[in-house]
């Protein structure tokens, strides 16, 4: 797993775990389903670098709130 996927990975744990988001809403966010992100974290395939930007802007704004 590369950086910037691990990077992504360990948060989505983060604020999973928490309770702070639901992979749905990630899922909705960029416009792909929930299977679609099951399958980046169990590396059978990964996001595009936009999707990984997209998630890591979408993960800040929950940082935020």
């Amino acid at each position: 797993m590369d950086k910037e996927l691990q990077e992504w990975f360990n948060l989505h744990n983060f604020y999973i775990y928490s309770g702070r988001y639901e992979t749905k809403d990630l899922a909705d966010y960029l416009g792909v389903t929930s299977k679609t992100i099951e399958r980046w974290i169990k590396e059978k395939n990964r996001p595009k670098k936009e999707q990984l930007a997209k998630i890591k802007m979408y993960l800040e704004s929950i940082k935020t709130t």
